[in-house]
């Protein structure tokens, strides 16, 4: 993979242009059914592996428009978020222009700070790998999403049912205070794996995974 650095934490005096995104969230990770971290912060296992996808309904960074695209962030903690620790790898969609890509960089490796997970994340993370410019297959449907980057990474959910009738069971998880989300749509992992070398490489299928629709904006 790309050139590893020491992620680089925001600055507060810099200038940031007025930013907003609209997403679908699919995230799925090592946990058990419900991820404990949404409890106690503790990730089963101690540690944590996540692939995380976001599909860009509406957006823009300054005057640069962002609907339309992919992202997939993957991390490896070894022990829990808050401990830091963490390994981050950033996938963009191939079809984003030079101005889109320059954007989502700032917004999903938090440099741009605001609202949501990036620059809270972006404090827990001693090493990023270079973004990685790929062509992301994805399929939006509930929790019945899936996604592919070829060579890369595979991820597929599906919902909770019933072990006795079959029946799909509707399991919401609801954080008022939530900074990903506030309400979401628990499943499960039909597929989950991300292919490489070193932290980020690991299959975590038939575990944890969340279905939401996320709102975040810039400071």
């Amino acid at each position: 993979m790309g050139r590893k650095a020491k992620a680089e934490k925001p600055e507060a005096g810099d200038k940031i242009p007025r930013w907003e995104l609209k997403a679908d969230y699919l995230e799925t990770c090592n946990c058990d059914f419900g991820c404990p971290c949404n409890f106690n912060g503790y990730p089963t296992g101690g540690f944590c592996e996540a692939a995380v996808a976001y599909h860009i309904r509406d957006g823009r960074y300054g005057r640069t428009k962002l609907a339309g695209q992919d992202v997939v962030a993957v991390y490896a903690w070894p022990t829990a978020i808050h401990r830091g620790g963490g390994t981050m790898r950033l996938y963009i969609s191939d079809t984003a222009a030079p101005d889109q890509r320059e954007a989502l960089v700032e917004i999903f490796s938090g440099k741009a700070r605001g609202t949501g997970p990036f620059a809270v994340f972006a404090g827990t993370i001693a090493t990023i790998e270079d973004p990685v410019f790929t062509p992301i297959e994805m399929h939006i449907d509930g929790r019945k999403s899936h996604y592919r980057i070829p060579n890369a990474c595979e991820v597929a959910l599906a919902p909770h049912t019933d072990p006795v009738s079959g029946t799909v069971q509707d399991v919401r998880l609801h954080l008022p205070k939530g900074f990903i989300f506030r309400t979401a749509q628990a499943a499960r992992s039909l597929v989950m794996k991300v292919f490489g070398a070193g932290p980020l490489s690991f299959d975590h299928s038939g575990k944890n995974a969340f279905f939401a629709k996320v709102e975040f904006h810039g400071p």
